[in-house]
């Protein structure tokens, strides 16, 4: 248990797309933060107290540059930059900031655990504003398995169905069905995870075994 990385997460993220999808509104879907974060510091607690001495804890990622609630939400108000919708961003915000500030308190109770934050929203927020400089397409929005629409997603025919198809090329694309990220999306945030939180660990790794996990 000492020697071992224990990750907790991604928890909250279906508690959001769920409840977006049964008509939930941005305000009351605020009242799960305390919850869902609570969810967490319960589930961190408990690993540590099973002897658990390194711990890391994803935070939310940029929910208004969803493919999935993009579609749902076409009308919303969408940042000019980024074209996410910035009222779902603000809730992964606020969600994050309770989240570092659980997480602040339980490295003063358990100074003796490196209990560390991922910062999916930081890595997810880069590779939509600036694909080209991560090697992705100039549509980081756009789902790359499936079936109509300007963000290609459809609602009641998801990746896999009859009528949808995947792209010639995922690793191009951030979201893999307008849900789930590609592998290339998910290797982004891990390295970026990796630079955040571990960089001489990085830094003494030789080039090609950087380049081997891809994070060069």
């Amino acid at each position: 248990m000492a020697t071992s990385l224990f990750i907790v997460g991604e928890i909250g993220v279906n508690d959001y797309l769920v409840a977006f999808a049964g008509n939930t509104t941005v305000e009351e879907a605020r009242a799960f933060v305390p919850h869902i974060v609570g969810a967490v510091r319960s589930v961190v607690t408990e690993v540590i107290a099973a002897g658990a001495r390194t711990v890391l804890v994803p935070g939310m990622i940029p929910l208004g540059c969803e493919p999935q609630l993009l579609a749902l939400y076409q009308s919303g108000d969408h940042d000019p930059a980024s074209g996410c919708i910035k009222p779902l961003n603000n809730l992964a915000e606020l969600h994050n900031r309770a989240l570092n500030g659980m997480l602040r308190e339980l490295r003063r109770a358990h100074p003796g655990t490196a209990i560390l934050y991922a910062d999916l929203y930081g890595a997810v927020a880069d590779l939509i504003v600036s694909p080209r400089k991560y090697g992705f397409r100039d549509e980081p929005l756009a789902a790359c398995c499936g079936g109509s629409g300007v963000y290609n997603f459809n609602m009641t025919a998801f990746c896999g169905a009859a009528g949808t198809a995947a792209c010639a090329d995922p690793s191009e694309y951030v979201s893999w069905d307008g849900v789930h990220f590609t592998e290339a999306a998910n290797r982004h945030t891990a390295c970026a995870t990796l630079k955040a939180n571990s960089p001489a660990l990085l830094s003494s790794w030789t080039a090609e075994a950087r380049r081997r996990i891809g994070c060069a």
